[in-house]
């Protein structure tokens, strides 16, 4: 009877595995809602795992997509500078969500300016942002004083947003 349940138990364990090198090989090509459940299925079966987190399989690109927003704070008040920070940032945020075709909105930075002296204009962002000025929706303005800026990823237009 032990054998019985030992082989079932280990034929559960084959298809599980089997299921799991299945989609990982056409993981890329998943439409938003299947990614959702695959990922969440990916960190329950990491949870799972006894090991510790370093031997821990990494997730795919597209699974810690989802994850929070980052605060970056920003001390200098040159325009240049902070023009530059912005595109990098919105570039970064298009390499997480809008380059693999993230389906769904993402927030990726907070960007807190503490001192601004002078002028930051869409223009001067997207000076930095060599083939790639098509991918931003500047909603802002031009930054004249300290605020804070949110960088985030808008699935139905596919563009990064900057308000």
């Amino acid at each position: 009877m032990k054998a019985i349940a030992l082989s079932t138990i280990a034929l559960f364990i084959i298809a599980i595995v089997s299921i799991v090198l299945l989609i990982s090989f056409v993981g890329g090509q998943l439409p938003p809602a299947l990614k959702k459940g695959y990922c969440d299925s990916l960190r329950g079966l990491a949870g799972l795992l006894p090991l510790p987190e370093s031997m821990k399989p990494s997730l795919p690109p597209y699974c810690s997509a989802g994850e929070g927003s980052n605060i970056v704070i920003i001390e200098t008040g040159d325009p240049d500078k902070i023009a530059y920070e912005i595109a990098a940032r919105v570039l970064a945020c298009w390499e997480q969500t809008g380059k693999i075709g993230l389906g769904q909105d993402k927030n990726c930075y907070e960007i807190v300016l503490k001192r601004v002296d002078g002028q930051v204009t869409e223009e001067m962002v997207t000076s930095y942002m060599k083939n790639y000025e098509n991918i931003i929706d500047w909603k802002i303005g031009d930054v004249t004083e300290p605020k804070s800026v949110g960088i985030f990823y808008n699935a139905g237009e596919k563009m990064i947003g900057v308000v």
